[in-house]
């Protein structure tokens, strides 16, 4: 397939035709990669984070081709707006590639144009997350859950960061508040059980169940059904 031929084909990926001019083939890619089903934590949803990687990347090869032909993308193109966008978008790409460090870098960008963003904010508290900076997460995941008390997601990554910090009890409140949002969302009641159990211990000193303890819970439990 020839040059011409390849970056017809990544145009007909935005509904472009030959010629477009760089300006629109922004405007198309940002429209696309910002679709509701993308406003989700695409870490953990696999099919939509390879959808938006295929995106992303299909933008930045035809990118590449223009600016071998002298088509190149003047950041004086974007509005603000546009442009907070397209830093959210690449710091995006880099955590599903995993490249953490990047990913900050660009969120750093796009939360200097945009404090209101809430995946911004779950993201830039997720990174913290895996970095073990507990503390500073939270002011996130609780600015997050702030804007939109009905987002699933706020609470949950909320709660997997007290979890992770050892607040039990908080966790469990924001894993309830996730439930009660969404009662299917991904291995949410494996998370309060696993909640609860670590509560337990908690309260045990982190002394483990004896047989008898485990007998006579199975045996409550029995009878609550």
């Amino acid at each position: 397939m020839g040059n011409t031929e390849y970056l017809e084909e990544l145009l007909r990926q935005f509904n472009l035709g030959k010629g477009a001019p760089i300006a629109e083939v922004l405007e198309r890619y940002l429209e696309r990669s910002l679709q509701i089903k993308f406003q989700r934590i695409l870490i953990s949803q696999d099919i939509l984070k390879e959808e938006f990687v295929r995106l992303h990347e299909s933008f930045l090869k035809i990118l590449k081709i223009y600016q071998a032909s002298d088509l190149k993308l003047d950041m004086g193109m974007f509005t603000q707006d546009q442009l907070g966008k397209y830093f959210f978008n690449q710091g995006v790409y880099a955590m599903c590639k995993d490249n953490f460090l990047q990913a900050s870098e660009k969120f750093q960008e796009a939360y200097k144009i945009n404090k209101r963003n809430v995946f911004l904010l779950l993201y830039m508290g997720i990174i913290l997350m895996v970095r073990k900076n507990h503390y500073a997460a939270e002011k996130y995941f609780s600015e997050a859950t702030k804007r939109d008390p009905n987002y699933d997601d706020a609470w949950f990554y909320s709660a997997e960061n007290y979890f992770k910090a050892g607040n039990f009890n908080l966790a469990w409140e924001c894993y309830e508040k996730t439930r009660k949002l969404n009662p299917a969302y991904n291995d949410i009641n494996q998370r309060l059980k696993e909640t609860k159990e670590a509560i337990l211990r908690k309260r045990r000193g982190g002394k483990k169940d004896s047989l008898l303890r485990r007998l006579v819970q199975y045996v409550r439990s029995a009878f609550e059904r």
